[in-house]
This record gives structure tokens, C-alpha cells and sequence, in this order.
């Protein structure tokens, strides 16, 4: 069979239209959105706060334990020690001897089986022994880009051990950071619902000075966020270094 010159450009021009539509048809795999994460709220971990006379911000969070912990919040580290539930008191003389030259502290935490008043009582025996105040310098402030893009910027503190600056570093595809949320909401939430990671948390917290939320905003953020997330926070670091 033969076609006419004419016949046979049509033909092409269909072949060609029939193979664009299909290839149009075709979705990147890269490129098709991850669905959203089915996440179990976090409760509310019932730390509670007051401040002194002296300035001196103190966090407590009451558990069912037969001890608790006391951490003395330092601008380069923090000393931590046990008093039990029954005669902490005494022990909170003998604990406090070895602490001979703590003067400013960012933070008390107190996480133990004790009431609000006997709290409250360690706490003013700490400020008061060993004259605590606040620095002048109480912590750096978590940064805009940072409350922005949450769950950006906790994948460049995971991944990048400099500041964002290097450019050669490649930025997630989606399979790498669908395993990275996936394993992150499971560690933010294990974290939260132990004592250990509690006072992890508020450590933290008292460092970097986050909006009360933001553990919260985090975790709900990893849930629904894309690959891009990380780009983003990259774009927002860029923005914020050029208008400096």
C-alpha cells in the first residue's frame, strides 16, 4: 500500500501528537506529593513555671516516681542531681556543698513526685544558697527562618554539621524524606512522652527560647511537609544573609 506525500505528514504529525500526549501523561515520581502523616496528638506534658524575686525562671513538672532530678541550667552546660522523694531536703544541703562557684544560671528545672509547695522550696533554696541570677546574655533566640520552616530546618541540623553554606550538598528527594519525617515525628514523640526527654526538651527550650508551641509546631509540621521543605528554609537562610 502506498500513501500519498501528503497522507504520510499526517500520519507523522499524529505519530508525534500521540507520543507527546503520553509522555505528558506520565507523572515524575519525584515530583507526585507525599500524603500526609497520621499523627497522634501530644498531651500536655504539665510543666509549669514561676520566676523569683531574683529574676531566676523555674520549670517543674511533676511524676510519679520515688526520686526526681534537679538541673541547674548554665550558659555553657548544666549540673544535674537526684533527690529522693522523702528527705530531700537534707539532701539538697549535702547535693548543693559541691557547687562552689555557680552564680548565673539561665534556668531551674525540677522534674520529681513533689507538690508545688516543696518545689517551690527547692527552688528558693537553690537561689537563695547559692545566690543565683540570671545572665546578662540568658541564651540566643530561635530564629525566624527557623519558627518558618520547622521541619526544614531540623532536617539541616540532622544533616549538615556547618551552618547552611555549602552549596555542593545535595537536598533531599522524596523517598529520603518521607523516611526522614517518618523517623523524626516517631523520635519527637518518643521523646515526649518519657521523662528523660522531657527534661531534654525543656532544656532545650531554655537554650535556644523557642515560642511555647514550637515542640508542638514541629511535630505537626514533619507530618505535612514535602522535600521542599528543606529548599525552603534554604531560601528563607539565603534571603536573610543578603539583606544583612
Amino acid at each position: 500500500m502506498r500513501f500519498s506525500r501528503r497522507t504520510l505528514n499526517i500520519i507523522t504529525i499524529c505519530c508525534f501528537a500521540i507520543i507527546s500526549w503520553i509522555h505528558l501523561g506520565q507523572v515524575d515520581p519525584e515530583q507526585e506529593p507525599l500524603e500526609d502523616l497520621t499523627l497522634p496528638e501530644l498531651s500536655d506534658s504539665g510543666w509549669r513555671s514561676w520566676q523569683s524575686n531574683e529574676g531566676v525562671s523555674s520549670y517543674w513538672q511533676q511524676i510519679s516516681s520515688t526520686g526526681g532530678m534537679v538541673r541547674l541550667l548554665l550558659q555553657d552546660g548544666s549540673f544535674d542531681f537526684t533527690l529522693p522523694q522523702i528527705g530531700w531536703a537534707t539532701e539538697l544541703q549535702q547535693q548543693t556543698g559541691q557547687f562552689t562557684s555557680v552564680s548565673a544560671v539561665l534556668a531551674i528545672l525540677i522534674q520529681g513526685p513533689w507538690a508545688e509547695a516543696e518545689v517551690q522550696g527547692i527552688s528558693a533554696y537553690l537561689i537563695k544558697h547559692l545566690a543565683l541570677q540570671t545572665p546578662q546574655n540568658s541564651g540566643a533566640t530561635l530564629g525566624l527562618c527557623e519558627q518558618q520552616f520547622p521541619a526544614g530546618s531540623l532536617w539541616f541540623r540532622q544533616h549538615w554539621a556547618k551552618p547552611v553554606a555549602d552549596l555542593n550538598k545535595a537536598l533531599p528527594l522524596r523517598a529520603q524524606w518521607q523516611a526522614f519525617r517518618q523517623q523524626q515525628v516517631k523520635q519527637l514523640r518518643s521523646n515526649w512522652l518519657s521523662h528523660t526527654g522531657q527534661l531534654d526538651i525543656q532544656t532545650a527550650f531554655a537554650y535556644h527560647r523557642p515560642p511555647s508551641d514550637y515542640y508542638q509546631t514541629l511535630y505537626q509540621a514533619l507530618g505535612v511537609s514535602q522535600k521542599t521543605a528543606a529548599a525552603d528554609y534554604f531560601a528563607c537562610k539565603q534571603g536573610m544573609a543578603a539583606a544583612q
